[in-house]
């Protein structure tokens, strides 16, 4: 029997997993109705500042075995470990176990490698083949042997051929962390397009987006922009569907699942390639991989950028990003030139979904 350790944020990804999990095998059937936990406008911005002592020392993430579950119930835990007792682990890097400081790795490795290949450890569930490879190059042969690749499952929404045949492409950015996740970039590429082909391309922002660049969207008549409030399903029904391409121009990203949930919809995409996003967008196939200006990863390992991820905002206001934003409004233009090969790629996320993710 499986108990679902009750983190009190998870993510839609998270709660999709208890969801199509066998409920006969589920001994806490968490909350049919419960929604996905999202990052709020303060924390996106970079106001919030939380200086909690889990934060600033080097801990393992352990999770207490909770009181009363039968002696053979399985815990299955996101991004921790467990005390005492069967369990799972659930990962989407392997510096979840250390609560995200990744100074603490090096002090924790050698414990973390006995548990995960203790008999207690059942499974190791990576989402990504990014994080597995990840697991392999810290805790060595053994340690990746026993992980397994796990995609997020979600539904194939587009089954068919997806042909647009109108002249104006729709192009979608979702994302709630503006800044980090390209946005700048995206904002000088996409209005220096639109000077050129207005008519011919909208841009969708669905975000938080800082006081300080509202200015910027506003002068450009083919930005629609939009907070970052919807639900999933709003996000799937007012945005995506009506879409052609997914722009993803990420510096921090360990999947993407937005990059997931384009493909269901049949949407080619340009995006970044950092750590997972590699595995959903196949380059020149399904759309474009652009080397990033800056990125918190180095391969499947974190960069210089990502042990100091609290000043990555000043890292960005100095890192010179001109040539990346010239390749991003050359693949911009691209899509609208060229509507075959806008097809061509839409088509081949609705074969990718099928082929490699759907459930």
């Amino acid at each position: 029997m499986i108990y679902f350790y009750p983190h009190r944020y998870l993510r839609d990804r998270q709660l999709d997993t208890i969801r199509q999990w066998p409920q006969r095998d589920v001994l806490n059937p968490i909350i049919t109705n419960r929604m996905g936990g999202q990052v709020d406008a303060e924390s996106a911005g970079g106001v919030k500042k939380i200086r909690s002592w889990k934060k600033l020392l080097p801990l393992l993430n352990v999770k207490l075995r909770p009181k009363g579950l039968p002696a053979g119930a399985v815990v299955y835990v996101w991004g921790g470990l467990v005390s005492t007792g069967k369990f799972i682990v659930d990962l989407d890097t392997p510096w979840a176990m250390v609560g995200y400081n990744l100074r603490a790795m090096p002090l924790y490795r050698r414990v973390i490698r006995y548990l995960l290949l203790s008999e207690r450890c059942l499974g190791i569930r990576c989402m990504s083949m990014s994080c597995r490879e990840s697991l392999g190059q810290l805790f060595g042969e053994k340690v990746y042997r026993k992980a397994e690749l796990h995609y997020p499952k979600i539904p194939q929404f587009v089954t068919k051929n997806v042909n647009n045949t109108l002249k104006l492409c729709r192009f979608l950015f979702v994302g709630t962390q503006f800044e980090i996740k390209g946005g700048i970039s995206l904002l000088k590429a996409f209005q220096r397009v639109y000077a050129r082909r207005k008519g011919e391309c909208q841009l969708d922002v669905v975000t938080h987006l800082p006081a300080k660049l509202e200015p910027a969207v506003k002068k450009c008549n083919g930005i629609n922009l939009y907070a970052a409030e919807f639900t999933r399903g709003e996000i799937y029904s007012r945005f995506m569907k009506k879409a052609d391409v997914l722009i993803l121009p990420t510096f921090v990203e360990s999947f993407g699942m937005v990059a997931l949930e384009a493909l269901a919809h049949g949407l080619a995409i340009i995006a970044t390639d950092v750590y997972a996003l590699g595995e959903m967008v196949e380059n020149g196939k399904n759309g474009c991989l652009l080397k990033p200006p800056i990125s918190i990863w180095d391969g499947v390992m974190p960069s210089k950028t990502y042990y100091n991820l609290s000043s990555i905002k000043n890292e960005l206001s100095r890192t010179d990003a001109r040539y990346f934003e010239s390749e991003l409004e050359v693949e911009i233009e691209r899509f609208i030139d060229e509507p075959e090969w806008r097809n061509r790629a839409k088509q081949a996320s609705v074969d990718l979904m099928r082929q490699r993710f759907s459930c």
